[in-house]
């Protein structure tokens, strides 16, 4: 699924960038941490949508929906232990 999918508050996990990413836009996600396991949560969302903020590795970055739609991710599964 795509990162601007998620919902505020979800958590998931980043499975990979687009094909369609390329050169500098691709750079600068994988500069800024978007890369293959790294857990991402939804933490605000402006009020007209765009853009939204999201927390990763102690960091909250915002992105618009074009950007957010080229990031692919994995919901996390919550366990009861």
């Amino acid at each position: 699924m795509k990162l601007s999918e998620l919902k505020y508050g979800e958590t998931a996990s980043i499975t990979g960038l687009s094909d369609q990413c390329r050169g500098e836009a691709r750079r600068r996600l994988l500069d800024l941490g978007f890369v293959r396991g790294t857990i991402i949560t939804v933490q605000n969302i402006s009020p007209l949508g765009n853009p939204i903020a999201y927390s990763l590795r102690d960091t909250l970055i915002a992105l618009r929906k074009e950007q957010a739609d080229k990031v692919f991710v994995e919901r996390e599964v919550l366990k009861n232990e």
